[in-house]
């Protein structure tokens, strides 16, 4: 019994530095994945906004929402609305529950020396 829990050791203290480079790996992989969606994502927003200012009607939008301009013969009224002072909140800092990994990747994200 002895020898056998002996010859575990030694072929896990023989294993353990590939297994943590491959699951770094892996991680590291599954994050950038990630970010690229998003990034992908965030294109193909600014993507349509390019070919919405390509149009006539595009501009002018932007020039009267972003810079207040109007056409010959319009008249424009801003109205201010009176701000109630708030309170400054400490920003939420806990991770939503749908964003956190399972708690078996959190057990190895800690075996093997991830973040």
């Amino acid at each position: 019994m002895l020898a056998f829990l002996g010859t575990i050791a030694v072929v896990a203290w023989v294993l353990y530095p590939a297994l943590r480079v491959h699951y770094q790996e892996t991680r590291e992989k599954t994050r950038l994945e990630a970010e690229l969606e998003t990034l992908k994502a965030r294109n193909e927003t600014l993507s349509a906004q390019v070919d919405r200012l390509k149009t006539p009607e595009g501009v002018e939008e932007i020039a009267r929402e972003n810079l207040g301009m109007i056409k010959e013969g319009e008249n424009l009224y801003v109205v201010l609305e009176e701000e109630e002072p708030t309170e400054t909140a400490a920003p939420n800092l806990e991770i939503d529950e749908a964003e956190r990994d399972p708690a078996w990747v959190e057990v190895l994200d800690l075996v093997f020396g991830v973040r």
